[in-house]
């Protein structure tokens, strides 16, 4: 089974791409639209579950270090 973080993206990839499909057709304006009124509810959804589910596989910062980890400390200098 999916993870949270994954199904929600899923899903809001899938809702997006049906939007696409439905405003190109221009047959079916009406849903599209109400489909426009609904994305925001679904997208909060997505970022939310990201967020609070979503894996961080980088290294634990300790107290005296900062969060930068493409650049190594030695090498940045003074600020």
């Amino acid at each position: 089974m999916l993870q949270k973080d994954k199904l929600s993206v899923t899903i809001a990839s899938c809702y997006l791409f049906v939007y696409c499909i439905l405003l190109q057709s221009g047959a079916t304006t009406g849903y599209a639209i109400a489909m426009v009124l609904f994305f925001p509810p679904v997208l909060v959804w997505m970022l939310l579950s990201i967020l609070k589910q979503g894996p961080y596989n980088g290294k634990q910062l300790d107290e005296e270090e900062f969060g930068y980890q493409d650049r190594d400390k030695n090498k940045l200098g003074i600020f």
